[in-house]
């Protein structure tokens, strides 16, 4: 597939030399949070010249994309003993525009509303394990039916090897238009160097090489899954992956701004049509902003 402009991922040798000009610092200790207890974030899609992600695009449908707005907020839910349990609460709004054959099929804004509850407790050897289990709701909110409803299964194992690297696998199960769609998860944090550090946190992989402790260049790889329940039974499905490249920023205590640029190198998207024929295609360019405040520890 064509990639349109710079790759994000071809930023990594420039950005590790320009970070080796800085010198090593006697005690460095850089900020980066672990997870983020909350965050706010905007992706505005249109850029350099046109708001649709460009490709075939589902036999004769289409998908106009404007912008995405996304918050998320964890939250502790009591202790037992030594299991932790916690409430995570997650919201997003996407201006986008679903046609199919001149048809508009959602009606307005796209919602998504998702709560989750789960438990992490403390294994033998360094060992820890994590369950969470989900209901949202994904739709333009035109008519509710069970189509609008799903659900989202959680399970991992995590082994800390050494102060500078744990890593852990797992497995999450998402049930959404009348289907059930297993997904594995990978979690890896290595502190590979005094300047830099790896993460691999299940949907993204990011490489961060830190200039100072509270500013760092980062580049990686995103997968995302989107999915949306439209009026009449129509539905919206997006996958994709892009290489990101960006910065990121500790303007205060825990509190963290960061700045990416994604360029999509895959993508599927499928529509389902209230007579339940579906129609899929692949999207082989498109490129967005992300502006995200977070904190974190």
């Amino acid at each position: 597939m064509k990639a349109i402009g710079l790759p994000a991922m071809a930023l990594i040798p420039l950005l590790s030399g320009l970070a080796g000009l800085v010198g090593k610092a006697a005690a460095f200790a850089p900020k980066a949070p672990s997870s983020d207890s909350a965050s706010l974030e905007f992706e505005p899609y249109p850029l350099f010249g046109g708001s649709r992600f460009q490709g075939p695009a589902v036999a004769e449908a289409s998908a106009d994309r404007a912008w995405r707005l996304a918050g998320q907020m964890a939250f502790p839910a009591g202790k037992v003993g030594e299991t932790q349990f916690f409430g995570q609460f997650k919201s997003t709004f996407m201006d986008r525009e679903n046609r199919f054959r001149d048809e508009t099929l959602n009606d307005g804004v796209l919602k998504r509303f998702w709560l989750s509850g789960g438990a992490t407790w403390p294994g033998p050897d360094g060992q820890s394990n994590l369950a969470l289990g989900a209901a949202g709701i994904n739709s333009d909110f035109a008519d509710i039916g069970p189509m609008d409803f799903n659900t989202e299964w959680i399970y991992a194992h995590f082994w800390t090897v050494s102060p500078s690297f744990n890593w852990g696998i797992g497995l999450d199960v998402q049930q959404y238009f009348r289907k059930a769609q297993p997904y594995p998860l990978v979690f890896i944090e290595w502190k590979a160097g005094e300047r830099t550090k790896l993460k691999w946190d299940a949907d993204y992989i990011e490489l961060r090489r830190f200039l100072s402790p509270g500013l760092c260049f980062t580049a990686g790889v995103r997968f995302n899954l989107e999915f949306f329940a439209l009026e009449d039974d129509a539905t919206y499905e997006y996958n994709s992956m892009g290489l990101e490249g960006g910065l990121q920023y500790a303007v205060a205590r825990n509190t963290y701004l960061r700045l990416k640029y994604k360029e999509l190198v895959w993508g599927k998207e499928e529509v389902g049509l209230p007579d339940r024929s579906t129609h899929a295609g692949s999207l082989n360019a498109g490129r967005s902003l992300r502006f995200n405040i977070a904190y974190g520890m």
